[in-house]
């Protein structure tokens, strides 16, 4: 062989390697979260930790990376879930609030008092609400992972709202729901619809005066140095929940897929880290001098849920779609398990 061929030769053994490298080689799968989770919170851990588990290497599955942007740096909840939609980002958690803009039927989840305790709450979320869900999700091109927490929704105020009437012609502010909605006119305020990164500006400047939110937003967000009254109503629970770009998962190869869906701690895990704080972030606050904590007596508690007992017509009739029949499961499903608590069988079969 001459010179000239064995140039030739080794030049295409290059090439051949390099294209079949080329070809075998998997670069690590793209995501982008969009999400709100203010640092130290159970949340933002969370996050923290479904990235460690992604971008975990083990050998022979799927590599990620993975881009938190989880300091409401893709804009409010509604922006942000458009844009996983469209897969503009991959993955994005949520709150009932925020996702119902694109889900209305979401706002029946949050209808007053139909809930008595935490374990039924979870009881009816895992055992009937996911199922009736997913596909819902599917239709808007989103998978629905699963449930997390948010907690507890309480009154607060630049003032106590004590009773209801103390909230009539008062500026409260309203999530994009159709039940936070209900909820402010259900008390004759004077409603302004805001995203949450809005709030503490509008609170500052007297734009808007009180509203609703859980526990770990009063907290740690602002709240409560601009409005220091915050009334235990627990008028409604506030389940988040994790969703991913169904146009981008459905690319993935089953092995990728799992990994995405195991991720992120589990309910369980995750409702656990959430109102183990929300616990402590309560004591710290009844400790403060300058906030004040409102427990409300039963005659007080009666009065709140006289007001709002229709709220859940009013939430079925403006949503229609499926709302009626995700109401009478989530009314059945909270049946179900009140009747194993009287009859003594477990909690959860």
């Amino acid at each position: 062989m001459n010179i000239r061929s064995s140039v030739l030769s080794f030049l295409l053994l290059i090439t051949v390697g390099s294209v079949y490298g080329a070809e075998n080689k998997q670069e690590p799968i793209k995501l982008a979260v969009g999400a709100f989770a203010a640092p130290g919170t159970p949340w933002d851990k969370d996050w923290q930790t479904f990235q460690q588990n992604l971008t975990r290497k083990n050998p022979g599955e799927p590599e990620f990376q993975v881009k938190l942007l989880i300091r409401g740096e893709a804009g409010g909840e509604p922006v942000t879930m458009t844009n996983i939609r469209r897969n503009r980002l991959q993955f994005g958690g949520f709150s009932i609030g925020g996702a119902s803009a694109v889900i209305p039927e979401l706002s029946v989840l949050l209808s007053p008092y139909i809930f008595d305790s935490v374990e039924e709450l979870d009881y009816v979320m895992d055992n009937f609400m996911l199922d009736i869900f997913q596909p819902l999700f599917a239709a808007k091109g989103l998978v629905l992972i699963q449930w997390v927490e948010v907690g507890w929704l309480n009154m607060y105020g630049k003032k106590p709202l004590i009773t209801p009437s103390d909230a009539a012609g008062y500026r409260l502010r309203s999530q994009a729901s159709e039940a936070s909605q209900a909820m402010m006119a259900s008390l004759d305020g004077d409603l302004l619809q805001m995203p949450f990164h809005d709030l503490i500006p509008a609170l500052q400047t007297g734009l808007v005066e009180g509203g609703e939110t859980n526990i770990v937003l009063y907290s740690v967000t602002g709240i409560s140095e601009e409005a220091s009254h915050l009334v235990l109503t627990r008028h409604a629970y506030d389940t988040g929940m994790i969703v991913a770009s169904k146009k981008w998962y459905d690319s993935l190869s089953p092995d990728a897929q799992r990994r995405v869906f195991d991720a992120f701690p589990s309910s369980e895990l995750a409702r656990s880290g959430v109102r183990k704080m929300a616990a402590s972030l309560l004591n710290m606050l009844k400790a403060k001098p300058d906030v004040t904590i409102h427990e409300l007596s039963p005659e007080k508690l009666t009065g709140w849920k006289e007001a709002l007992k229709n709220n859940h017509q009013k939430i079925i009739s403006r949503i229609g779609g499926k709302a009626d029949d995700i109401y009478h499961a989530m009314i059945a499903g909270r049946d179900v398990y009140r009747n194993m608590y009287r009859t003594g069988k477990p909690e959860h079969e």
